[in-house]
C-alpha cells in the first residue's frame, strides 16, 4: 500500500506567504483611524513653523555643546527650548497620537505572538550574532 506524499512547502513559498500576510497587515493598519491620526499629526508637527523655529534653536544649542562652548548656558537654553516644544498643543497632540499608535502596534504584536506561540516583535529583531545570517 503506497503512502500518500505530502508536499512540504518550500522556504521560498513560506517567505512569499509571509510577505503577503505582512503586506495585508500593513495595509489594514494604515487604514485605521489611530494610524491616520498619527500620520496627520506627524505631518502637522513637521510643517509647523513654531516647531521648526524651536528645532533650529535646539540644533544650534546642541552644536554648541558638541563644540564645548558655554556648556552650562547651552544646557540651560536647550532645556528651556525643549520645554517650549513640549508645551505646544500640536506637540502634545502628536505625543498622544504616538502613544495611541504604539498601543495599537503592541496589541497587534500580542495577537501575532499568541498565534505564533513566540514573542513576535522581540524575535523579529536581528540578533547580535555575526554568524552571517
Amino acid at each position: 500500500m503506497a503512502m500518500p506524499i505530502t508536499s512540504i512547502p518550500s522556504p521560498a513559498a513560506d517567505q512569499t506567504s509571509a510577505r503577503q500576510a505582512a503586506r495585508s497587515l500593513g495595509n489594514l493598519l494604515r487604514q485605521t483611524p489611530t494610524y491616520q491620526a498619527f500620520l496627520d499629526l506627524l505631518k502637522a508637527v513637521n510643517t509647523d513653523p513654531t516647531v521648526q523655529q524651536l528645532a533650529m534653536q535646539m540644533r544650534a544649542h546642541q552644536e554648541a555643546l558638541q563644540m564645548g562652548r558655554d556648556v552650562e548656558q547651552h544646557i540651560t537654553e536647550l532645556e528651556r527650548v525643549d520645554a517650549q516644544v513640549k508645551a505646544l498643543p500640536i506637540v502634545q497632540e502628536y505625543r498622544q497620537a504616538e502613544a495611541a499608535v504604539r498601543r495599537l502596534f503592541q496589541a497587534v504584536d500580542e495577537i501575532i505572538s499568541q498565534e505564533a506561540g513566540v514573542a513576535f516583535a522581540e524575535n523579529a529583531r536581528r540578533s547580535g550574532c555575526s554568524c552571517g545570517s
